[in-house]
């Protein structure tokens, strides 16, 4: 059971990459069937059976005679071409990384990366960021979580487990990087990385790809955010853990301060 179960969702990956190319495979043999009925090439054959011709042409066991006239002669030539063209740029590449996923994680991760919605999205795995990750997926080990970071080895790095968190070896202010993660669907997106500047570049291309996400930034100068038109947008929340660390130990100390007197 748990394999077929893995089989399945294997399977929900790999189809929404491939779809697009069985569909443009599809269109090839009946509009290859539909040359070969109307040019009155074979009068006596049907639908289905010029259909099973074309495909019969796509893996090249059908060549046509001379005596079957020139549409025939020219699909024998054109339809192998054309579903060399689509399935292997598009069904073989994607089996092929699917076949071979220890060398093409990357790919892999953003395959399954577009499958994703309503996830969560850490952007920057540091100290913090590693440390969000663990509470997150201790305190909802069902919900998907995409990492994303330069660094190679982050996902080992934050020990955990399970088909339902990737890690994209990307640059997290590039637009192509966001859209590859699927933030467009996510449900939450944590911006977690140390440098200010990269966080509020993230957060504004994140608000205009998705205007509705919500969002986390960590920030050192709260300022920044004034300057960018940020800090206004209701779905956008900004936090700073040295200045919650602070808050915590000095209301701790006070409290203690006060038990002693």
């Amino acid at each position: 059971m748990k394999k077929a179960g893995k089989f399945w969702r294997d399977l929900k990956i790999v189809l929404p990459s491939i779809w697009l190319n069985l569909v443009l495979f599809a269109g090839l043999l009946m509009g290859g069937a539909a040359l070969l009925k109307f040019s009155g090439a074979y009068p006596q054959a049907g639908w289905a059976g010029l259909l099973l011709d074309t495909f019969h042409m796509a893996i090249l066991e059908r060549v046509a005679r001379e005596s079957d006239g020139l549409i025939p002669i020219l699909l024998s030539f054109v339809i192998p071409l054309g579903a060399v063209i689509i399935l292997g740029e598009g069904v073989l590449r994607v089996f092929s990384i699917y076949l071979q996923k220890g060398e093409h994680q990357e790919e892999w991760d953003s395959m399954v990366a577009k499958t994703f919605s309503d996830h969560i999205i850490v952007c920057g795995v540091g100290e913090l960021g590693k440390a969000l990750a663990k509470r997150l997926h201790a305190d909802h080990p069902e919900a998907r979580i995409v990492l994303v970071d330069l660094r190679s080895g982050v996902l080992a790095e934050t020990g955990i487990l399970g088909d339902n968190i990737i890690c994209m070896q990307a640059d997290m202010t590039s637009i192509e990087t966001l859209k590859k993660a699927n933030c467009q669907k996510a449900r939450l997106v944590l911006l977690a990385t140390g440098n200010d500047a990269f966080n509020l570049e993230t957060a504004y291309k994140i608000v205009q790809l998705s205007p509705q996400t919500e969002i986390w930034v960590r920030l050192h100068h709260s300022g920044l955010a004034d300057l960018m038109d940020l800090s206004h947008k209701p779905n956008l929340h900004f936090f700073s853990p040295y200045q919650q660390a602070a808050d915590a130990i000095a209301g701790h100390l006070l409290k203690e301060e006060k038990m002693d007197q």
